[in-house]
């Protein structure tokens, strides 16, 4: 599939013909260049680009840090690193400067392993110290400090940095120093690596989503007497789900009167979802046509795949009691119902082998369990009663007293009191899951 991603690039003005040559190289990518030597312009041009690009670049990681405020977390954004070719050229300069032979350099911005590797590599016997935190435009001064003290005390001695500002400063002061650039051979691997992920979001925004969506008519085919305005009614309902399906630049068809299909595509469906926080249809329906939805959602790679996970979300949708909406992943995760501030997650089928043994234990189906335990936590529920598990089942209450009794055998939950509502009729047990990392609650 040929994606084309727009690149924010975010570095000092002399960075560019080095990028562009680097950019050449890959003709699915389109650089928009925001440059300046003021390190503080890299939070300025950041804010500037977020709209314009698929993910930002930037120079280094001063720019990158100085920025990190500004960079959305939806945004993909990546800066060269400081590696070993770099290196080379730098001790290079170095030796052909130096009137007396390299005894000892100052480095900052650079890992450590690097410098041992092209010093072995060279069969260089410097000595070396290393700035360890991070540098960036607030610690300039510290930095130029640190290269001062090390040359005080070591006759001698060079500084290799990592920031243009540190370089200029040393120069200044009279000290001998060279600024550690990005390369070519740098800057190829990250924008291999922005590519990979990068287009991989991208085929991920254009996964096929397929949505089922189906109309419980029970309470609507008693309060219409008539044909006509039976009719009518479905009519007010398919105009109500054709609104919704044009929100989010969907195909609408008609299965029957009880059950519609649409299509669109994911990346659409996360953003009108706001991230799947918000399906606004289930309200609509409910408050204008008093009637109840359920909404199930499949991702896919491929239609079959899509559509195959929006029949399994629907079941999980009528499972949960209806009025909600469920989503099918492409990985066969379950996530729902949209709309609640805490959804829950579970698998369509389960691998874990002490899962599956529990459930073989329990009597219990390993999907029905998991997702049980999953209910649990999302309800917060530290302790529960039979009547909480039926409802969460969608079981009757003998069959969730005959579960939790396995439960109870096997050492998932444990019962921690009891409760009496009426005067009549005996105690409940009130049980509380058993603290364990092989239940993942």
């Amino acid at each position: 599939m040929d994606v084309h991603i727009r690149v924010g690039v975010i570095g000092p003005l002399w960075i560019k013909e080095l990028l562009q040559r680097c950019f050449d190289l890959f003709p699915s990518m389109t650089p928009i260049f925001r440059l300046s030597d003021q390190l503080s312009d890299a939070a300025v041009f950041t804010k500037d680009l977020i709209e314009q690009v698929d993910c930002l670049l930037y120079s280094g990681k001063a720019p990158y840090l100085t920025a990190q405020m500004e960079i959305p977390a939806h945004l993909p954004s990546f800066y060269i690193p400081l590696k070993g070719s770099g290196l080379y050229q730098v001790l290079y300069l170095l030796n052909k400067k130096q009137t007396l032979s390299l005894s000892h350099i100052s480095f900052d911005g650079i890992q450590v392993p690097y410098i041992e590797i092209a010093r072995q590599s060279l069969n260089e016997s410097f000595t070396y110290t290393h700035f360890n935190e991070m540098v960036h435009a607030a610690n300039v001064d510290e930095v130029v400090e640190h290269h001062q003290t090390i040359v005080k005390n070591n006759p001698n001695s060079v500084v290799v940095t990592s920031l243009k500002l540190v370089s200029e400063r040393l120069s200044e002061l009279g000290i001998m120093n060279e600024w550690l650039k990005p390369t070519e051979e740098d800057t190829i691997v990250i924008l291999e690596r922005l590519l990979l992920s990068t287009t991989q979001r991208k085929q991920k925004e254009t996964q096929i989503v397929f949505g089922r969506i189906y109309v419980d008519h029970s309470a609507l085919v008693k309060d219409f007497a008539t044909e006509k305005q039976l009719q009518k009614r479905f009519h007010d309902i398919y105009k109500s789900l054709l609104n919704f399906a044009e929100q989010f630049d969907a195909y609408l068809t008609v299965l029957n009167d009880a059950e519609y299909l649409f299509v669109t595509n994911r990346g659409t469906f996360e953003r009108i979802t706001e991230g799947y926080k918000t399906l606004p249809l289930l309200n609509d329906a409910k408050k204008s046509l008093n009637i109840n939805l359920s909404i199930g959602i499949g991702f896919g790679i491929t239609a079959v795949e899509a559509g195959k996970n929006a029949r399994f979300a629907l079941y999980q949708a009528q499972d949960y009691g209806g009025q909600c909406g469920f989503i099918v992943r492409e990985d066969r995760k379950v996530f729902g119902p949209i709309d609640l501030v805490a959804p829950i997650k579970y698998p369509l089928s389960v691998t874990d082998a002490k899962l599956l043994d529990f459930a073989e234990k329990s009597g219990i189906n390993a999907v029905h369990l998991e997702k049980a335990l999953a209910m649990i936590k999302r309800n917060q529920l530290n302790e529960f009663t039979a009547q909480d598990v039926a409802n969460m089942l969608g079981i009757t209450i003998r069959s969730a007293h005959r579960i939790l009794q396995a439960w109870l055998d096997i050492n998932i939950v444990e019962v921690v009191g009891t409760e009496k509502l009426t005067s009549r009729g005996r105690p409940r047990q009130v049980f509380s899951i058993v603290k364990s990392e092989e239940l993942r609650v």
